[in-house]
């Protein structure tokens, strides 16, 4: 009987701590997920911005500034595969829009 009751308290203190752990490693995980969609708008915005800056009269044709934006669009490549990978925040956010909309 005392066996069973031992047994009993370390499974649920083991249930309590594994939980515990869960969460701390789920709110990890998105905020990771959320630093890495801003990376990727930044990315997204010097891109933008460089062409910005290489469509001007001044720097049109500039062969140094073609270069950087050839190697923009490819890191924009690259991350684009990642932030399919690591997305886990916008499901959430579709959700929350999606309870919103039926509640009003």
């Amino acid at each position: 009987m005392i066996t069973i009751i031992i047994i009993s308290v370390v499974s649920i203190s083991l249930n309590i701590l594994l939980l515990w752990y869960l969460r701390k490693i789920i709110r990890d995980l998105l905020f990771v997920s959320e630093t890495m969609g801003d990376l990727f708008e930044d990315i997204d915005e010097f891109s933008s911005h460089l062409e910005g800056v290489h469509s001007l009269e001044t720097f049109y044709g500039d062969e140094t500034l073609q270069n950087l934006i050839r190697h923009s669009k490819e890191l924009l490549v690259e991350f684009d595969q990642y932030e399919n990978i690591l997305d886990l925040t916008k499901e959430l956010e579709l959700e929350d829009e999606i309870d919103d909309e039926t509640e009003d």
